[in-house]
């Protein structure tokens, strides 16, 4: 994982002087090759101890590791702007259509400043190698996990989407270390898909789960966690750059799927296409 990423996931959990050190890191990044321990920690008005402090929470052994790790991290990765989102029906506003598409193409584009291909890949393979894959979601978010369901069933990797609680504990109780089970929650924290991923967990089987970025639930009980972004609070009209994100990531795990065999890949989608041409009316 990038130290961009790392940022991005572990900044909640800093404390206000370790925040403050890596807002000045942020913006000073050009010139950080040049900096020591105490000059950064005079600069964000904090103490050296908060600099280390900061380094560790990210997942380093010390300073020295992270300014390695952050000078070669990859230069396109940048921190997503914290602009105030409209929603544009609860705010009546009248430019609604151009208001939609436009948070739609920000939510896509930070949805690509925060891809893990590592993460990506290894979800991927762990998928083409199961014995079953299931994937799990509520409400907006079904739709997502229908959606990956309908495009691995293309390439003969047989997946089932379930969106009732009673069938995901179902299917999760007869799980193992040969299966995948895909959860889709944007908060990761909703309750039914918690505690279908608690029972997984115990099944030993790899957890995936595609979720909003940071801390939560879901993404700590999982072995591979594909981040997406989110526009929205907790209340809003509609789950709308939320579900975009998912779709997008969903787009960019079936390419990878797809991809661990490319050429048997093609034909199975030949195959899917020449029986839709063959019984179509």
């Amino acid at each position: 994982m990038s130290v961009m990423l790392n940022m991005l996931k572990y900044k909640e959990d800093l404390s206000m002087a370790e925040r403050a050190v890596l807002d000045y890191l942020i913006e000073n990044k050009a010139v950080i090759k040049d900096f020591y321990v105490e000059k950064i920690a005079e600069a964000a008005y904090a103490s050296p101890a908060s600099v280390v402090r900061m380094c560790k929470k990210l997942g380093y052994k010390g300073f020295k590791d992270f300014k390695i790790d952050f000078i070669l991290s990859n230069a396109k990765i940048e921190i997503p702007e914290d602009k105030e989102y409209n929603d544009v029906i609860l705010s009546k506003n009248t430019n609604f259509g151009e208001s939609v598409i436009q948070n739609n193409i920000r939510i896509l584009e930070e949805t690509l400043k925060i891809l893990d291909p590592v993460a990506l890949h290894k979800a991927a393979e762990s998928i083409m190698k199961a014995r079953r894959v299931f994937i799990f979601g509520k409400g907006s978010s079904y739709l997502v996990c229908k959606d990956l369901e309908m495009k691995l069933r293309r390439i003969n990797k047989l997946a089932i989407a379930q969106e009732e609680s009673h069938e995901q504990l179902v299917d999760a109780s007869f799980l193992n270390s040969n299966d995948v089970a895909i959860f889709v929650s944007n908060s990761g924290k909703t309750k039914e898909i918690i505690s279908a991923a608690l029972l997984v967990k115990e099944k030993k089987a790899t957890i995936v789960s595609i979720t909003k970025l940071g801390t939560s639930l879901l993404s700590g009980l999982s072995d591979i966690v594909l981040f997406t972004t989110s526009l929205e609070g907790e209340f809003r009209s509609a789950a709308m750059t939320s579900r975009m994100s998912q779709f997008a990531m969903v787009d960019a795990l079936f390419t990878n799927c797809a991809y661990i065999d490319i050429d048997k890949s093609v034909k199975m989608i030949e195959t899917t296409y020449e029986t839709f041409k063959k019984y179509k009316r």
